[in-house]
C-alpha cells in the first residue's frame, strides 16, 4: 500500500520556511556522507505506483484537468514499476508561480521508495528507475560530501541563488542523502532551501486558467 511523500523539513537557514513548516534542528546527519542536492522545482507532488497515480494526498487519482497527461503516462508505463514500489515526482505540467522555458518532461522523478521494506532507494537506482521509464529525474547540482554545517548553508545558498535548469527563477534545492535509508530515518537524511516569498499569487493555481509549462522540444 503506497502512502504519500512525508514531509519534508526545511533546513534551518531556509528563508522560504513559514510558521507552518517544519525546519531540521540538527544537520547532523547530512554532514561527512555523500549527498545530492537537486533543484527543487516548482510542481505538483505526483506518486505513480503499478495500479495507480496519486497526488499529494493519495486520496485517490488527481481530478484537476491538469493530470489528464500524468493519468495517460501512468496508463503508459505502469507496467514497467514493480509492485510495492512509488515512483515520486515533480509534476511541472501547469504553471504555478514559475514559468520554465524547457522542461525535458513534464515529469520529474526525484524519488523512489519500497513500500513494503520502507526504505527510499539510493540515488543511483533512482535514476535508473527513471530511465527505465522513460522520465528524467529532477536535476543534479551537486554530489559529494560537506563537513560542516557552514559548508552546508554556503553550498545551498550558492545553488539556490542561480537561474533555473529550465529557465527562471530557481525556487530552491533539496538535499538528500545519496545512500538508501529507510522512511522512518527520513527527517534527518532529506531538506530543502526554498526562497522567500515563493508563493507570489493570491490565487491558488489550481482554481485558474491552466497555463502548460513549455518542453525542450
Amino acid at each position: 500500500m503506497s502512502s504519500k511523500y512525508p514531509r519534508s523539513f526545511h533546513l534551518p537557514w531556509s528563508p522560504g520556511g513559514t510558521s507552518d513548516d517544519k525546519r531540521l534542528r540538527d544537520v547532523s546527519g547530512l554532514l561527512g556522507v555523500e549527498l545530492v542536492v537537486t533543484e527543487k522545482c516548482d510542481g505538483s507532488n505526483l506518486t505513480y505506483t503499478r495500479h495507480s497515480v496519486f497526488s499529494r494526498s493519495h486520496a485517490g487519482p488527481p481530478s484537476h484537468p491538469s493530470f489528464d497527461l500524468a493519468k495517460a503516462t501512468h496508463a503508459r508505463l505502469s507496467y514497467l514499476i514493480s509492485e510495492g514500489t512509488s515512483i515520486f515526482c515533480e509534476y511541472c505540467y501547469a504553471v504555478h508561480s514559475i514559468e520554465y522555458e524547457a522542461l525535458p518532461n513534464h515529469s520529474l522523478v526525484f524519488g523512489v521508495r519500497d513500500d513494503e521494506a520502507g526504505i527510499w532507494w539510493e540515488w543511483d537506482m533512482v535514476a535508473t528507475q527513471a530511465a527505465d521509464l522513460g522520465l528524467p529525474t529532477v536535476p543534479v547540482l551537486f554530489r559529494g560530501a560537506v563537513e560542516t554545517e557552514r559548508q552546508l548553508q554556503e553550498l545551498t545558498g550558492d545553488l539556490a541563488a542561480q537561474p533555473s535548469t529550465f529557465g527562471g527563477t530557481r525556487e530552491g534545492v533539496v538535499v538528500r542523502r545519496a545512500a538508501s535509508f529507510a522512511n522512518t530515518d527520513f527527517p534527518r537524511n532529506l531538506a530543502k532551501w526554498v526562497r522567500k516569498d515563493h508563493v507570489t499569487t493570491d490565487e491558488h493555481w489550481m482554481h485558474q486558467g491552466i497555463t502548460p509549462q513549455r518542453l525542450r522540444h
